[in-house]
């Protein structure tokens, strides 16, 4: 008789020799992440709550959640059931911003631009209690959709992938009216970046169940443990998403939302250290200096507005596997294209002297100028061309503007709805 398998351990990244599966190198969550303390095992046609919800595809995935479109026995029709790892949903923290949020929602024109939260639940299967949270379904991320837009080459051309003016114009106002709406509630962000904007769907009403369910044809793998064993806290198979792009709304009607509170926090209770998003990091957050307020989601809002229009990010992405190398890789970033790091932040920098003399001057590798171009010569090189001098010069004002090294001196939400450029 074949013995039972062991219990997986609990921990977040198991090493490689506690490996259960065969990788199946499908882009999809990790087979790994199945396990105590980790994701619910989902199949299609799975009910939650007596039969309420019923699945039939799945939208997304990540270390501690998966993504599914679930048909809803009331209205909506359809509906998004978000399931959230059974360690992750122990905090609490998402889903009482949640509920502070929806209240407060009415009276505020603004909150159209936040995904709206529907409901929640508990569930308990082989890898704990989880947390179940339902919001109506959302198209692609502003991540994602440039590739899906019609007439969009630049990929194929190796043309930075840009969206069309009016178009980037409106994701960033979206965002920006999403973040007031979380700011003025006492709520941070905390990961604000192109995969948390997302484009709303037409109405799915009337859309039939056989139009809306997974694809089966190629969009399933088996997950198959190593000692052929049958898993019991893994399902049989992974689902690639499958996300709802034929339904977002493209015209002048489009709509952004921003999404996804997991890195949230109240803003009275900020964390001891948040993460966020490598390179749409504050330099505070890099450092781990200070109290991390609404300045932080400001910041990534500045670096959004360059990238958004130019179709490259502002900061490069890390090149290095070590977390101390890359952060001062960022750093030197921040120092040569935003202007000089002032002292306060030299001298939190446990590193800067391996880089900089005493008197913040550039310490060059041998044989390599890694002096990057300021923020003004690298939006000249890399803007359309339907942004003239005048233009120009008014958005790399206002980048910098954002991009203050204080956090105090950074403006609000607020403040930049009112600016001409976002008005515009």
């Amino acid at each position: 008789m074949t013995s039972p398998p062991v219990t997986p351990s609990a921990e977040l990244f198991p090493a490689p020799e506690d490996w259960r599966f065969i990788d199946t190198e499908a882009p999809c969550e990790w087979g790994e992440d199945y396990r105590p303390g980790g994701l619910h095992p989902v199949e299609l046609g799975d009910t939650f709550v007596d039969g309420k919800y019923r699945v039939i595809r799945k939208l997304g995935d990540g270390s501690y959640s998966t993504v599914w479109l679930v048909v809803n026995s009331g209205s909506p029709k359809y509906v998004a059931l978000k399931i959230i790892s059974a360690k992750a949903s122990t905090t609490g923290t998402e889903l009482g911003i949640l509920h502070h949020l929806s209240k407060m929602a009415q009276d505020d024109p603004n909150a159209r631009h936040l995904v709206s939260f529907l409901h929640n639940f508990q569930c308990e299967g082989p890898n704990g209690k989880h947390q179940c949270l339902v919001f109506e379904p959302m198209g692609v991320s502003a991540a994602s959709l440039m590739e899906e837009l019609p007439g969009s080459r630049s990929k194929k051309l190796d043309k930075p992938q840009r969206y069309p003016m009016w178009m980037a114009k409106r994701i960033l106002l979206h965002g920006l009216r999403g973040l007031d709406f979380l700011h003025k509630n006492g709520v941070v962000h905390g990961d604000f970046q192109p995969g948390n904007l997302l484009f709303s769907l037409r109405s799915l009403e009337s859309a039939s169940e056989e139009e809306m369910r997974q694809v089966n044809d190629g969009t399933s793998v088996p997950l198959h443990r190593i000692d052929g064993k049958k898993d019991l806290w893994a399902p049989n198979k992974l689902f690639m998403k499958q996300t709802l792009k034929d339904h977002v709304i493209l015209d002048a009607e489009l709509c952004v939302k921003l999404s996804d509170l997991g890195a949230a926090f109240w803003q009275i209770d900020p964390p001891h250290r948040t993460v966020g998003t490598f390179g749409l990091r504050a330099p505070e957050v890099i450092l781990n200096q200070g109290t991390f307020g609404p300045a932080i989601d400001i910041w990534s809002f500045g670096c959004l507005i360059y990238e958004f229009l130019t179709g490259k990010p502002l900061f490069a992405d890390k090149d290095s596997e070590d977390e101390e190398e890359a952060d001062d890789e960022l750093l030197m970033q921040l120092n040569d294209i935003i202007g000089p790091l002032p002292d306060n932040l030299m001298a939190a920098w446990p590193r800067a002297g391996k880089w900089y003399t005493p008197d913040s001057r550039r310490i060059l590798p041998r044989g390599k100028d890694s002096i990057h171009d300021y923020l003004e010569l690298l939006f000249e090189k890399n803007k359309p061309s339907s942004i003239d001098e005048e233009e120009s010069k008014v958005i790399c004002e206002l980048i910098r503007q954002i991009m203050d090294y204080d956090p105090e001196k950074r403006p609000s939400a607020e403040d930049l709805l009112n600016h001409p450029w976002i008005l515009s």
